[in-house]
């Protein structure tokens, strides 16, 4: 299988360069998170709890305030930072980035700058899940009827985001006729789009599906739940969250096979598997721009490692997001973001079809 090689990715690959962090370079300084979105989003919100308690955890408690750069699909922050553009390689600029693999895996040409330049400093982990409105003809009474759908009008916010990309293939894979219509601003306004019946099905992160579609959709009767989409074990295998499992809420591949009544294959579901575990696995991620001091990477490394142990962040974290913190070291980042550069050329013609426009989408 393609992908058995990627799995490697989870494994710790010692990085080159180490040095003792010192206690003083953050001293009397300000760190900026910045942000590929814009202000309100799920990255957001979530930096907001690291700029409360980041800090303790950093040699020299440093000031800590957000910086919002949108646009392109979150690339423009990205190539600002790799190009020192507002800023400097001088450990004071944290990229605090929505992680999307796809325009990676396309070579977009928008994209400027070689994530392999950055340096890694960690990742935050969530899942990912889709949903539809009841009434999607002919109905839904269980997840695997979405392969009965004659007609699906799916949310999303660009063609090149993971999001639309996996969702497309979603629908491609079970053989439903789908319309994207893109161009969403956020979360919330893809639920308004779904309660006023603009839309029948979207997904989300973990975040803003258990804290804005769960009480706003599926509690109130209007949705159901599909699936959550499934990350690789270190053998290339598919594997889901076993909390969301425990109230129902299966992998795709198991309610596709429910549906089909066979299990996917093909490149197109390679090349979703791929697409869906690179981006959950980095769904933000967390780097310095090229040069910037070993001290200063050490030291938010060991940061964000340790405040995920912290009780009080913790409980601040689930309470804006309903999800655990699930922190992954920049050794595992590191090897993952290399692993974009090697993907199978018949995966990345499949990535670069997905995301070429076709006719009937808005």
């Amino acid at each position: 299988m393609r992908l058995t090689a990627l799995a490697a990715a989870f494994l710790t690959v010692p990085l080159a360069g180490a040095t003792p962090v010192s206690a003083q370079f953050y001293k009397d300084k300000t760190l900026t998170l910045l942000i590929n979105y814009g202000a309100g989003g799920n990255a957001d919100v979530e930096a907001r709890v690291y700029q409360i308690h980041l800090k303790k955890f950093i040699p020299g408690a440093p000031n800590i305030i957000i910086q919002h750069q949108p646009g392109a699909g979150g690339i423009n922050a990205i190539n600002m930072l790799g190009l020192n553009v507002g800023s400097k390689s001088d450990g004071m600029t944290l990229g605090y980035f929505t992680f999307s693999p796809t325009p990676w895996v396309s070579d977009d040409p928008s994209l400027r700058v070689k994530l392999t330049d950055f340096v890694a400093v960690g990742a935050s982990r969530s899942w990912a899940v889709a949903y539809a409105r009841k009434d999607t003809a002919p109905g839904l009474a269980r997840p695997a009827d979405i392969a009965k759908a004659t007609k699906v009008f799916v949310g999303g916010y660009a063609r090149p985001t993971l999001h639309d990309t996996r969702l497309r293939m979603t629908f491609e894979l079970l053989n439903v006729p789908y319309t994207m219509v893109t161009g969403f601003q956020s979360t919330a306004v893809v639920n308004k789009a779904m309660l006023q019946n603009e839309i029948n099905v979207s997904g989300s992160s973990l975040p803003g599906y258990q804290t804005q579609a769960v009480p706003q959709l599926i509690d109130t009767g209007v949705a159901i739940p599909l699936f959550q989409y499934p990350v690789m074990d270190g053998a290339g295998r598919p594997v889901g969250n076993p909390q969301l499992e425990s109230q129902g809420l299966q992998r795709f591949d198991v309610v596709y096979e429910q549906a089909m009544g066979k299990p996917p294959s093909g490149p197109k579901w390679e090349a979703m598997l791929l697409m869906n575990n690179l981006g959950s696995q980095m769904q933000r991620l967390m780097v310095l721009p090229k040069g910037s001091p070993m001290e200063a990477a050490e030291a938010l490394r060991q940061a964000f490692q340790d405040v995920a142990k912290d009780p009080a962040f913790a409980t601040d974290y689930f309470n804006v997001t309903k999800e655990k913190p699930d922190i992954r070291r920049a050794e595992d980042v590191q090897h993952m973001i290399e692993q974009l550069y090697k993907v199978d050329p018949a995966i990345k013609q499949v990535v670069k079809d997905s995301i070429a426009e076709k006719p009937g989408e808005k």
